[in-house]
This record gives structure tokens, sequence and C-alpha cells, in this order.
């Protein structure tokens, strides 16, 4: 072998930033090449991005949708069977007493008959405190919901304001409306619960009329068993076992974490279909930047060799081509996800005015910007700049410099 072809292992290799400035200046003098290859990881990242951004965004809404103002750390226990395993007072000090319970609560649910005027109708009434309410979702329309001094207020739904023939919901706000409740076979020490009780509340909620009570009546009536029990675990990691201690007492246990699982197990297939559909883009991004890198290899051969006979390393040609296909990346991807943010932000606008036009008034994102996915699509688009450089970078890293300089 030629002194020329060893002589350069004695040299130390070029810095990094000098790679990198003749990395930039070598995209730079080739404008439409690189404009164009930037462009296709721009509809590519773009096209990702959008879409996911798109299916995220629609996921948070299906969520919040379903759980509304519920808690994820909730959980309803209720018996399988009523007759052999009762929610009374020991039973539920019982679950009380068990760790990683943040706060517990109680209630009773009955059906019953409510008259207003001449009109009367039949529906399920809830006897809660404070406590129940902050835990469950209660969309509330107009007035207000139930306070810890309230004994003889009600909180109605809508469906039970259209079944009694009122149309205006603030008209009832402060009305008395006169409540029966039947306790036979409950246990009771009163045959039901018959009394005039004032509305404080409208909620918009189910399609069946729902009225909710102060717990106390049916405590002063003395049922003795709960309908359900909800509690708040002090946090989501600590939800499953504590199910599961309660599960072994043989109740049953539900929780809006078994939604949010079901949903987003949905749309974590749903991504994947919108993933495939943004990898045709991705692909053309990824062909354009081959082939920009290969004839720039091409090109290249001989001022490589030059640079290889004057004392650069092998793996400095290689960290050159590296830099060009790193900086693309990082350019383009950079780019498309801002296109495709604010293409996703004008949509957001849009979508809201006419969502407003229709009587909609809380403010939804169709399209959302979380920050795990802009720094996920830039580190998955410098891996596949990586892969893609790697033939280039690895036969820039062979060429003999002898063969490179004796080309015309």
């Amino acid at each position: 072998m030629s002194q020329l072809a060893v002589g350069h292992k004695k040299y130390r290799s070029i810095p990094n930033k000098v790679l990198l400035y003749i990395s930039w200046r070598n995209l730079t003098s080739k404008k439409l090449r690189s404009g164009l290859t930037l462009l296709g990881i721009v509809i590519g990242v773009g096209a990702i991005y959008f879409l996911l951004s798109f299916g995220i965004g629609l996921r948070d809404i299906v969520t919040k949708e379903v759980l509304g103002s519920q808690s994820v750390r909730a959980v309803d226990v209720s018996t399988p069977n009523s007759q052999i395993l009762k929610l009374n007072n020991d039973t539920t000090q019982k679950i009380n007493q068990l760790p990683h319970i943040q706060e517990l609560s109680t209630s009773f649910t009955y059906p019953g008959s409510l008259v207003y005027s001449n009109s009367e109708t039949e529906g399920i009434v809830y006897g809660i405190d404070t406590a129940y309410q902050d835990m469950t979702s209660l969309n509330l329309s107009q007035g207000r919901l139930l306070n810890k001094n309230d004994v003889n207020t009600i909180v109605i739904n809508v469906s039970t304001l259209k079944a009694i023939g009122v149309t205006n919901q603030k008209s009832i706000i402060g009305k008395t409306l006169q409540l029966r409740v039947p306790l036979a076979n409950s246990g009771a020490k009163q045959k039901s619960i018959q009394k005039n009780f004032t509305v404080v509340g409208v909620i918009d909620s189910g399609a069946g009329s729902e009225v909710f009570i102060p717990k106390f009546n049916f405590e002063a009536a003395g049922v003795p068993v709960y309908s359900s029990v909800k509690l708040l675990a002090d946090n989501t990691k600590n939800l499953p076992n504590l199910r599961k201690q309660i599960e072994s007492l043989g109740f049953q246990t539900t929780s809006p974490i078994d939604t949010v699982d079901q949903i987003n197990q949905i749309f974590k297939f749903f991504n994947l279909i919108l993933l495939g559909f943004g990898m045709i883009g991705m692909i053309v991004a990824v062909l354009g930047m081959f082939n920009t890198l290969t004839i720039s290899l091409l090109e290249r051969t001989k001022e490589i060799g030059l640079m290889i006979a004057l004392g650069s390393r092998p793996k400095d040609m290689r960290k050159l081509f590296i830099f060009e296909a790193v900086l693309l990346s990082i350019i383009g991807a950079i780019i498309g996800i801002f296109a495709a943010s604010a293409l996703g932000m004008v949509i957001n606008i849009l979508m809201n005015i006419f969502a407003r036009s229709r009587g909609v008034t809380d403010r939804f994102d169709l399209f959302v910007d979380p920050i795990w996915l802009i720094f996920g699509m830039i580190g998955f688009m410098v891996l596949v700049g990586l892969l893609v450089v790697y033939f280039p970078a690895r036969r820039a890293q062979r060429i003999n410099p002898i063969d490179a300089l004796r080309r015309e």
C-alpha cells in the first residue's frame, strides 16, 4: 500500500463543527435539489403529524365527552346480590378502612313520582351528598347543585322538566314540587318519603327523568341499605390494587378508567390507520433523501478522495454524510410540524366558529400539539435519516483516495 493511502491515519479527525459547516455549505450550494428533498420531507412529516394530531385531538374530545367532570380515580362499588351482601354502615366502614382511599360517599337510588301543578311524572330519585356529587358528572344547566346545608331541596334534569310540561328552565328555579318515594320492602322505618322540595338547579343528563335530593331524607326515613358507594383513590397507580381488595370482599367495582382504556384501545388502531396513510408521504421523502445523498456522493467522489489524501480519515467522510442527512431531517421535520400545526390551528378556529353558530358554547380542539408528539416526530425523522444515509455514508467511508483522484 502506498504512503499516500496510509499516511492519513496519523492525522487527527476533522472537528465536528467543521464537518457540520461543510455539510451545510454542500446543501445550500445545491438549492434546487436540497429544496425538493426538503419539500418531500415536509410533506411526509407534515402528513403524519397532521393525521396523528387529529387522531389524538379526536380521542381527547371523545374522552372528555364520555367522562365529563368525573375523575379517573373514582370507583363505583355495588353488590352483585343485595339479599346476601348488603351495602350498609358496617360494610361501608370496612371498605373505608382500606388503604389509598382519599374520599368515600354513599347514595340511595329509588323510583319515585313527582307532582308539579297539574302534571305528574315518574322517575329515578337519587339521595346523595356533596361528596358524592363532586365525584359524579352532573352537567349543570340552570341554578346550582346541592350543598351541605340543603334538606328539602331538589335538582332535576331536563327530561323531568319536559315530562311535567315546563319549557323554560329558569322559571322552575325556586318553585316547589311534591315528591313521593315508596320505601316498601326496603327495611326502612317509614313506608315512604312524601314531602315538598324546592327546585334549586336543573341539569342535563340522560333521556329518562332523574331527580337528586339530599340523602339525609333517606337516612331520616330509616333506610338501612345504600344503593351504591362511590370512592376516590389517592392515586391512579393505586387504583387496580384498591379495586382488587374491594372485589375480594365480594363487591363489584366499575371505574371511568375502564372507559378510558377502551377509548385508548380503539384510537390506538385508529391512529395506526392514520399513520399508514401518512407513511405514503414519508416513503416519497425517504426516496428523495436517498436519491439526494447518493447523487451527492457520486458528484463528490474526487473531492472526498482529495480530502482523505490531505489527511482526513474515512470516518470523517462517513460523519460528513450523516450530518447532511441529520440536517435535512431536522429542518424538514421542523418545517413540516410547523406547517401541519398551523393548518390544524386554522381548522380548530373555523370549527369552533361553526360550532358556536350552532349553539355550542364550549371550546374544543380537533387538532392538538402535545409536546411529546413534536419531539417524537423530530426524533423519528432523525432516525429515518440515519437509516437512509447508512449506505451512502458507508460507501463514502470506503472510497480509495488513489482511485478517486484518477477519475476525470
